[in-house]
């Protein structure tokens, strides 16, 4: 029996932005349901959900997004099994996880995680 792992789940890319944008300008612009937020040098700094960027936005469209962001980045590796990283996002009250490039210890996104498309695949019988 072979164990789903998050990188058998994780999607390559992370929409991210710039911590001094204005949450109205990345609203409109995002798709995906979370980003990470970069600071001036292009090393992460805090994450949003898209559900809280655009309650932000529409009272507040020029705020900036490092004002609204949360600093904690919930991070997960590639090698553990996705039912753990599931575990991981109850724990931390999370929908999402991202896995951080550190080089040179600067992280940087490069891949993210949901819960419901670990469960999907869970649920597809790709355990």
């Amino acid at each position: 029996m072979t164990v789903l792992l998050v990188r058998d789940v994780m999607t390559i890319g992370v929409p991210v932005c710039r911590e001094g944008e204005p949450c109205g300008t990345v609203a409109a612009r995002l798709s995906a349901d979370a980003l990470v937020v970069l600071d001036g040098y292009g090393v992460a700094c805090g994450w949003l959900t898209r559900a809280a960027l655009l309650a932000e936005a529409s009272r507040d469209p020029v705020r900036p997004v490092g004002e609204l962001m949360d600093e904690d980045i919930p991070t997960v590796p590639p090698d553990i099994p996705a039912a753990a990283a599931v575990e991981l996002m109850r724990d931390r009250g999370v929908e999402y996880l991202f896995l951080m490039h550190d080089w040179p210890g600067e992280a940087r996104p490069s891949a993210m995680i949901s819960r419901a498309g670990v469960a999907r695949r869970l649920a597809a019988g790709d355990d």
